[in-house]
């Protein structure tokens, strides 16, 4: 007899406890990118940095 063994993930709060918000993220992420190439930490996304202004 053989098994078939399949792959598990790890996501939101099961990998590390944080705010809910993270854990919503951390599963629409997942959700999102269930069958596309895995791109590790990278952000999927662009941010603004702002700096404030010495005055």
């Amino acid at each position: 007899m053989t098994a078939h063994v399949l792959p598990c993930s790890v996501i939101g709060d099961a990998e590390a406890p944080g705010p809910i918000a993270w854990a919503i993220y951390a599963g629409h992420r997942f959700a999102r990118e269930l069958d596309e190439a895995d791109i590790g930490d990278a952000l999927p996304f662009r941010r603004e940095v702002t700096a404030l202004a010495a005055e």
